[in-house]
């Protein structure tokens, strides 16, 4: 027997700075997602692919991990 994805899953998290390569992939993907009933936390920040940028994102992201 299959498993839907959506069973279980509990987050879905994208951050990507308005200046990164990845901000339409991350804003395609996040789309295609909310389309077949996910629901996607997406976060766009300024910046880009940087190492400031993912302390950030880490700092935000890690909390959600353990709730």
């Amino acid at each position: 027997m299959t498993r839907p994805l959506k069973q279980g899953l509990k987050l879905v998290w994208f951050a990507t700075g308005k200046d990164d390569f990845l901000i339409d992939t991350s804003r395609a993907t996040v789309a295609m997602l909310k389309k077949h009933g996910f629901e996607v936390a997406f976060k766009e920040s300024a910046g880009a692919h940087t190492w400031t940028n993912w302390r950030e994102y880490l700092n935000e992201f890690a909390p959600l991990l353990f709730r």
